[in-house]
This record gives C-alpha cells, structure tokens and sequence, in this order.
C-alpha cells in the first residue's frame, strides 16, 4: 500500500516503511538500515517523493527496488519531480522491454542525462502523438523508439528521448513531429536501396560519398515534405532557406528542394558535391549513416517475398471456379500498377483477381521498396503461418515474454499501454493480431429481421430522412432560379419607394453524408447467453441501417489473453459490402476471454485515422468494465485498465474521433462519465432493450 500520510522524521519509522516496501529483496545479511540513514538526510518533500515511487518500482521488480531506494535518493539535489518521473519511467522501460540487467544499468547512469530537462519534451510523453501521427502518413506500419541520435531503418523510427528548443517550449513537439516525418520520407521516398554501397564505391572514399549522397536525399525528401504538410513546411522552412547554404551546396539543395523528383536527382548531383564541407544539418534531420536501413531491406524484402507468394497461393486457391481457368498450366498472372503507383491490380488470364488486404498491404510494401513488383513474386506458394517467438519464456508466467518490434507478422501490431502509476506509457507493450472470423451458417439476419420486423419498419421510416438529399438556399444574390416569394417582396418594396433586397435567388444544395463508423464489439466471455444474442441482433439491425443510410461503416470484434494475445476480429471491413460474407461473420460472434479495452480503442483509432470523412464515429457494445488476466501488479483490473481506456480515449479525441459506448453493465454509471463523459455513453437496464434502442442512439449521434 502507498502511504498517504506525510513521511516521519524519525529513523525507526522511515527503516519501518522501507522493510515493509522491500521484505521480497531483503535478507539476514541484507537490511535496509543504512538506506534508511540516507533517507533521514532527505527533507520530508523528498522522501515522501521517494515512497510515492519505490512502491511501483518495487512491484515490478524486488531487486530493482532495492538499488532505486538505494540509488535514486542521490539524484534528488539536482532533479525536480517531473524530471525524476521522467527517469524512473525509462529505468521501468528498460524492464519491460530488456530485463533486469538493463534497467539495472539506466538506474547506475544516474541523474546526468535529464538534469536541467524541466523544460524539454519527453519522448515518451509525445508517444501515442507521434504514433497516430506517423500513421496518418501512410505507407507501411512502424514502430517508434528511443535512442541516442536520430536513425531510421525503414521499419523503426529512432528518437532522442527529449528534444527542446530554447525559447520555444511550444514549438518542440513541432520538432518531434518533424523529425518523425524527415524520417518516414526517407524510407517512403526511396532514399534506401539495395545498390547503395556499389554506387557509393566509385568513389575513393565510399564513406563520403555516403555522407555527400545522403545530405542531397535529406534536403530531397524535406522538399517533399513541406509540400505535401504545408504545416509542418512553414516550420521547417528557416532551416531549408537556400541562404544557408554556400557553393557548391546551395545550387544543388535549392533544386532539390523545389522538385518531387527521385533518387536519381541526388545520385546525378552527387560528384558536383563530393569533396565539399557538409552543411551545417537542421535539428531534425538524420544520422548520415544508410547501413541499419540497408539491413533491415535485404531481411523485409526476403521476408515479404515469401510472405506475398504464400497469401497469394491461398488467394488463387480461393477464388470462384468461374474465375480459374480449366488448365492452370497455360494460365498467366500480371501485376498492373494502378494510378496512385503503390496499388496494384493482379490479373488472372486478363481477368482482375479479388484480391484480399493483406495482400495489397504486402504489396504496397514491396513497391514502396523496389518501385515495382518483380516477375519472380507472382510463382504462387503454399499459404503459412505465423508462431510468435516465445523462446525464453517462462511457462509458468505466460506474460513474461519479451515482444520483439522487428519480428511481428504484417497481421500483428505493437501498441503502447498507459501505466497510471508511472504516469507514462509501457511502450511496445501488446500485441494484436488481426484474424478473420470464420463465418457461420446461423441465420442470424434472417431470423432478428423477421422477429423485430415491425421495429424495422419503423427505424426505416424515421432513418429516411437523414440520407442525403437536395434542399433550397434562399435569399441568394446568384442562384438556380428566381425565389418568387422574395421576389414579390421586393417588388412591393419597390412600388413603395423602398430599397429593396438584391437577393433575389434562390440555390439548390446537395447534402451529402460524409460519415465513417467503426463498431467494436465485445467479445469477451461475460457476453453469454442472452447477452450475445443481443449483441448480433443489434448488429443486424444497425448494419442495415447504416447500408440504407449508405454510411461507410467497419464492424470489429476483440478479445484478449494477457497482453500477448490480443485477438482483433475482422468481421466487416469499411470498404467490404454487407454480403453473405459479412452476414455470416457476424452469426459467428460468440464469448471468449477477456477485455483488455485500451489497446483495441488504440487499433480502432488507427484504422479510423485513415478515414477521409466529416465525422468519425467510435461505437463500442461491451457488456462491463475492462479487465484481463495479467501476472504483473494487479494486472488489467480496476483502476489500471480504467485510466489506460480513457488515456486511449483521450487519443482518439485529440484526433477527432467521437467515441461513444453503449453497456448493458448496470454498474457502469459508476466509472463510465469518467472515460467517456457525461453525454458519451447509454446503459440499458435490460439487455432485449439493445436492438430496440441501438439504431436510435445512432440517429441521434449522427443527425
């Protein structure tokens, strides 16, 4: 327990306290005694900042706890609280994500790297920003970490742990932001290919020539970027002012920076730079250093190879007969880039084949990489699978296993999770893995629309009016026609020597809907019986409404086992129609295991990131409060999972997503105002009430 009460003076009390906080790590031969001395030198603020801490140090780690009671008291004559939060947080980090040993290091490297940090921004404060925000640029996921200098390897994003600039406290985040996006263009861009170093060694020092090459794709890309984000460009832009630059530099960064060309541009330029002092680089740019990249390329390239012929093989295998030629053996397959140029079309005999997300995913990936899609790709092979790499792990302690950012599958995804205790997040700490629903034969549709078909009549009735249709502007200067009515009007103010009104038309408007939804729904194993029955009529209902409403809508399921085993349900897609496919999918709804909220909130908001609409909806079904089975702490349970789901609320929030939550949890008055807010949430007494009053709800979110 967290002691509340303001810390004694005396030596007794203070030994008291420690022993009863580090019992696990201590011994006969090993006491708290001369701890506690150094304690009683700290000022009672100090120490009762030490005891708020060493409880949750101590909590992940016995050991650890010892050496930070012993250690961290040191640090307190230079380092304000938030700095000491800021450092705790890393040496916890360093846990999570290494051991024991690892963290043990950070906490010996003292004080000295955060002191005078008050006024920096943390990494690991601006995470979750900096995740949506790379995200939202599109290409392929990556992961984001912290490390010396900044780096890329065209997978993970390396970052400083702060940044500052002096006098612009407010503009640091800016900075993180940019750096984050100088990074992703170098990878998205093609400033990394497998040719590199055979360029590079034409000249007599290849590592120059390296520096010099990619100096000339960092202005490149820069230019790039302060066109597509011209936000982010406004702020880079004294940095990339031709001004700063001497000749030979400033002839060539000043046409890079003014063409979306390629790589080649760079490579042209290069033996007019070669030789030439680099200029001085701007705070965001990278490290002058292509071999981690070039690394990480040979292995994703290798792994996407195998990884696209394999989703491919299934995806023939799959097809409609009518789509298959009758002799295999003479068949051709071509890839035909679309429009946007990382989009492809395959092409069975001349025939478009339906091809699956995943498959396109790896495919824009493997384009992004090399420009195109190689012949040798399209040689179909078995479909696989994927096993997580739990070697190492303890079988007693099935939460214990580290999860490697480098490893993950294209279905799986890293996501950080909020440690109320740290007041910071444990970064890459669950894993999700997307699956598809197998569907089921239950006549699910048939059934709920037969049993409320009166209900339905009337949601049709009242839904109607919310499609998009034409309406009048009157009172217009210019218009479709003349408003008559204004017009006789002014026509009497006219005979009455009165000025009249010059608006004398009348506008036809079209309103169009411009709305996405996503639908989460609760699978865990509370959700029996009744419960689950209500949850696919619900569905049935809403999923026609929102097709007669044409609203782009997506509809997920989730369930989670400890933060390994975050199952994310694929039942419809926003751009899939609502088939017999879906139809299916959704009678296959059934309880499994647990609700781990936060991290499925934090998918949803990715995915409705991407989402080009006025408004984006976050709809969730779930039957109680969020909870998994963890084997560190207290686990996923009360307070913990409750502030993780309203941090990931809170991110959704800041990028413009409505979160909204309909329970059937009669107890849920008691901690939903706190996640959601006052107006964001309903909770039905009596669970038949659900597909009566889902439909409802949603006219009213949306009208």
């Amino acid at each position: 327990m967290r002691p509340r009460d303001p810390p004694t003076d005396t030596l007794e009390e203070i030994e008291t306290r420690l022993e009863a906080i580090l019992e696990a790590a201590l011994s006969s031969r090993r006491t708290v005694t001369g701890i506690a001395r150094i304690w009683a030198e700290r000022t009672p603020d100090q120490r009762r900042l030490l005891l708020h801490w060493l409880p949750i140090v101590a909590g992940l780690n016995p050991e650890l706890g010892f050496q930070c009671a012993r250690i961290v008291p040191a640090w307190l004559d230079d380092l304000d609280p938030e700095t000491l939060k800021h450092r705790l947080q890393e040496v916890m980090h360093r846990y999570d994500q290494s051991g024991l040993q690892a963290a043990l290091e950070a906490l010996r490297g003292g004080g000295d790297s955060v002191r005078n940090a008050a006024a920096s921004v943390r990494l690991s404060a601006v995470m979750g920003v900096l995740h949506h925000f790379v995200t939202g640029l599109g290409g392929r996921r990556l992961a984001i970490q912290e490390g010396a200098i900044p780096l890329t390897t065209t997978e993970t994003l390396i970052l400083p742990p702060t940044l500052s600039l002096p006098g612009k406290p407010h503009d640091t985040l800016k900075l993180y932001q940019c750096q984050t996006a100088h990074l992703w263009a170098l990878g998205r861009f093609g400033t990394y290919f497998l040719e590199l170093p055979e360029h590079m060694s034409h000249h007599p020092d290849p590592e120059e020539a390296s520096r010099c090459y990619l100096t000339l794709e960092a202005y490149r890309v820069d230019g790039i970027l302060a066109r597509r984000l011209p936000g982010l460009g406004r702020f880079m832009a004294p940095w990339l002012h031709p001004n700063r630059f001497v000749p030979p530099w400033n002839t060539h960064l000043a046409a890079l920076l003014a063409t979306d060309g390629s790589r080649q541009e760079s490579l042209n330029r290069l033996d007019a730079v070669y030789g030439s002092p680099l200029p001085e680089p701007p705070p965001f740019h990278a490290a002058l250093d292509f071999k981690p990249a070039l690394s990480t390329l040979q292995q994703r390239l290798e792994r996407e190879k195998r990884l696209f012929r394999k989703i491919l093989g299934t995806t023939l295998a799959n097809q409609k007969p009518r789509q298959m030629p009758t002799d295999r053996t003479e068949s051709t397959l071509e890839a035909i880039p679309l429009e946007d140029g990382m989009t492809l079309e395959l092409r069975l005999d001349g025939q478009p084949l339906i091809l699956p997300d995943d498959l396109q995913t790896v495919a824009r990936s493997i384009v992004q990489d090399l420009g195109h899609l190689p012949p040798e790709y399209l040689q179909a092979a078995g479909p696989g699978g994927y096993r997580a790499d739990t070697s190492g792990q303890d079988e007693a302690d099935p939460d214990s296993a580290r999860i490697s950012p480098g490893d993950l599958p294209e279905d799986a995804f890293l996501y950080p999770e909020w440690d109320h205790h740290r007041q910071g997040y444990r970064r890459d700490w669950c894993l999700l893995r997307e699956k598809t629903l197998d569907g089921s034969d239950d006549p699910v549709f048939a059934r709920t629309l037969q049993k409320h078909q009166g209900l339905w009549q009337q949601l049709r009735r009242k839904l109607e009016w919310l499609r998009g249709g034409d309406r009048w502007l009157r009172r217009q200067e210019q218009g479709d026609e003349v408003d008559t009515d204004v017009w006789l009007d002014a026509w009497m103010e006219a005979r009455m020597g009165r000025e009249t009104d010059p608006r004398l038309f009348r506008q036809r408007r079209h309103d169009e809907r411009n709305i996405a939804t996503l639908i989460l729904v609760d699978m865990s194993g509370s959700t029996k019986g009744w419960v689950n029955e209500a949850i696919r009529e619900s569905l049935v209902l809403l999923c026609k409404a929102l097709e007669m409403l044409q609203d782009r809508f997506a509809v997920y399921g989730f369930s989670s086992m400890t933060r390994k085993h975050c199952d994310w349900y694929v039942i419809k897609r926003f751009d899939q129609p609502l088939d017999s496919q879906v139809e299916g999918r959704i009678a296959a709804i059934a309880p499994k295991d647990y609700t781990r909220m936060g991290v499925f909130l934090r998918h949803a908001t990715h995915l409705l990131n991407e989402q080009q609409a006025r408004i984006r909806l976050l709809i969730t079904l779930s039957d109680g409060k969020p909870e998994d089975y963890d084997s560190f702490q207290d686990g996923y349970r009360g307070s913990y999972g409750l502030k993780d789901t309203r941090q990931a609320l809170i991110e959704a929030k800041h990028l413009g997503i409505h979160p909204f939550c309909i329970t059937i949890d009669r107890e849920a008055g008691e901690y939903l105002p706190q996640l959601y807010g006052p107006a964001r949430y309903v909770v039905l007494d009596d669970v038949r009430l659900l597909p009566l009053k889902i439909t409802d709800i949603y006219r009213r979110l949306t009208s």
